[in-house]
């Protein structure tokens, strides 16, 4: 079932007790994860499933008390581009991907490294740090002391896998 406004995979209506598939912008059937499945239920029951998931940068420029705020550029890392650095992760949200490819959804972490800072955004779709996400808000973790590595390539394109290990004293300065 393709959209034709749109490259966005469409879930078929599913009669009550079955699971729906999901069809790509080519109308391929993607089949679902068990995890995938985990990760779809989690999200309804928790927000909007249509949420924009830069609604928190739009409230940052609206609260901004300054002109420089205003056209200070927010930025959105990528876990990728953290391997190895010491964060605090305080929390995360859940987002849906946007792509037909991997995981479809994202988590997008707000982290410090260190209390003078403010808050930051990394966004990371690796199923295992989302994995861990999870499980860590599930034990009240949450600020927690993180850092990305890197465990293997991914058998598709070859990227790099990403987790989450903890730091310490031993791995790098404290942030604080």
């Amino acid at each position: 079932m393709a959209d034709k406004t749109t490259d966005e995979p469409k879930q078929e209506e599913a009669i009550s007790g079955e699971v729906a598939n999901i069809r790509d912008s080519a109308g391929t059937v993607v089949k679902k994860s068990e995890f995938d499945k985990f990760l779809t239920d989690r999200q309804a029951e928790r927000a909007d499933v249509e949420a924009d998931p830069f609604e928190e940068i739009i409230k940052q420029v609206l609260n901004a008390d300054s002109p420089d705020a205003v056209l200070t550029p927010t930025e959105v890392l990528q876990g990728r581009d953290l391997i190895g650095v010491p964060l605090v992760v305080l929390g995360f949200a859940l987002n849906q991907s946007e792509f037909d490819v991997g995981s479809p959804f994202y988590a997008t972490l707000d982290a410090i490294r260190s209390p003078d800072e403010p808050p930051f955004k990394v966004n990371c779709g690796h199923k295992k740090v989302i994995a861990q996400l999870v499980k860590l808000e599930e034990f009240s973790a949450f600020p927690v002391q993180v850092k990305f590595i890197t465990r293997g390539t991914s058998k598709v394109g070859g990227t790099a896998m990403l987790e989450l290990t903890k730091w310490d004293a031993n791995d790098a300065p404290a942030p604080f």
